[in-house]
């Protein structure tokens, strides 16, 4: 055994000795088992000659030579070193040089989880801080995807949302060239987000040669493509997908890490598009009234007073008609209120089906209804408010699994400003104008400036 051999045993890292020349003067048992032979086999060979020390023997040959301390990261055997390669000189002045090799597999390890795991707290963070309570939603799936791109490191990807004839719409992008996204927008990719939700898959990858088969894709040069289905909890098919891709030669294909990253995303966004859906459902029943699917009166007095304002500032003028159902207690009375719930419904799908895509049709409260008609002055809500009255009068109410009922509506009209100046006076005036109309009569429609009382 070499002097000093036993004292370098005590040292669990390996531990190698080099004379000047760069030959092994001595190597404890660490080091030895690392390099796969016997110590003596070892000793006194040049270090060049040992193949498995090749990878930092140019910083070796340069701590010799310049007798300067060094440092280096390697993979040795499939596992993560660091060697640290210190010249000294002995008491007796010989100049020598020890290389210390430390196993950090461990380490490396660790620190990968850790950047995995920060990773994920930053997707979790930036897309939980996405503000959904806006007007413009289509700005907030904007603001999702330009997030997405910045976290996963892709340049271009797009949102598509399913509508409610099953069809889907992009409704964020960036990157694409005018022509692919006339082409998604015209339905190019139609049956690929079909296939796709109906895999049912959290993460689906078109692989390149399918690339190649899609004549879409291929003049669109995409190279890769991945598709993350937007699930929300409980829907039994998908209701979007975020696409993800790169153009041109790219050698970054699906690792581990980016399926688990795209999942990751994948998760949180459909999360985030689920948060849009209560908001605009919770947005919409908040205004809406729950029988008839109408705006209710809350909605209805923030549409007119921003009405009065437009028409104030732009000199235009609106007109409102009021409606109220002819002897609606009596029918409620002789047919029950479960008739009189379905004659409010029926009359609010003929509301709609003749009022303009402009109008703002509001159930008023029981048996009321308000139109609000903006940019229409008296004489053209007349012809509309006489329509919707003809029309109720000449349909038949099925009511109580088939029992057919007829009603009729009496109605009263009032233009801002002509006939009023300010919202109570507007609605007052409307209010008289139908009460004329029930008072001579029933089921006709009173312009407050003027009777109107001719029955189609």
């Amino acid at each position: 055994m070499t002097p000093g051999c036993f004292s370098l045993d005590l040292v669990p890292d390996p531990f190698i000795v080099l004379e000047e020349n760069a030959c092994v003067m001595d190597i404890n048992r660490s080091g030895s088992e690392l390099l796969g032979d016997t110590r003596e086999a070892l000793i006194g060979r040049h270090f060049s000659e040992i193949a498995s020390l090749g990878i930092f023997s140019d910083k070796v040959a340069e701590a010799i030579r310049n007798k300067v301390e060094d440092f280096d990261l390697v993979v040795f055997k499939g596992k993560h070193h660091e060697v640290f390669i210190l010249p000294f000189r002995t008491s007796a002045g010989t100049e020598l040089l020890r290389i210390v090799i430390k196993d950090i597999s461990n380490f490396v390890s660790l620190e990968k989880e850790l950047l995995k795991k920060n990773r994920e707290l930053i997707i979790i963070n930036t897309l939980s801080k996405t503000f959904i309570s806006s007007e413009n939603l289509d700005l907030v799936m904007e603001n999702v995807l330009e997030k997405v791109l910045l976290i996963t490191d892709f340049s271009v990807g797009w949102l598509m949302l399913r509508n409610d004839d099953a069809s889907f719409q992009i409704r964020a992008h960036k990157g694409l060239s005018a022509d692919f996204l006339n082409t998604i927008e015209h339905g190019g990719i139609e049956s690929l987000c079909s296939g796709i939700c109906v895999m049912n898959e959290p993460l689906h990858v078109i692989e390149s040669y399918d690339i190649v088969r899609n004549d879409v894709l291929r003049r669109a040069e995409i190279t890769f493509l991945a598709a993350v289905p937007l699930a929300y909890d409980g829907e039994a098919s998908a209701p979007g997908i975020l696409f993800l891709a790169r153009h041109g030669e790219s050698e970054n294909g699906l690792s581990f890490e980016l399926a688990s990253l795209l999942r990751l995303v994948g998760n949180h966004v459909s999360m985030i598009l689920d948060k849009i859906r209560l908001f605009q459902e919770t947005r919409r029943l908040s205004v809406t009234d729950g029988l008839t699917g109408l705006y209710n009166s809350r909605y209805f007095y923030q549409y007119l007073d921003r009405e009065v304002a437009r028409s104030n500032r732009y000199g235009s003028s609106f007109s409102l008609i009021l409606f109220d159902i002819d002897n609606f207690k009596q029918l409620n009375d002789s047919c029950g209120h479960q008739a009189g719930d379905e004659v409010l419904h029926e009359i609010a799908r003929i509301f709609r089906g003749i009022s303009r895509e402009t109008d703002v049709v509001v159930r008023y409260g029981g048996e009321e209804f308000i139109i609000i008609l903006p940019n229409t002055k008296a004489d053209e809500t007349m012809y509309l408010a006489d329509r919707i009255r003809a029309a109720v009068e000449r349909h038949v109410f099925l009511v109580n699994h088939g029992y057919g009922v007829n009603i009729t509506m009496s109605g009263g009209i009032a233009s801002f400003p002509e006939n009023a100046g300010d919202v109570k006076s507007l609605l007052n005036a409307a209010d008289v104008s139908m009460y004329m109309a029930k008072t001579q009569g029933r089921n006709r429609v009173i312009c407050s400036r003027g009777m109107h009382n001719e029955k189609t």
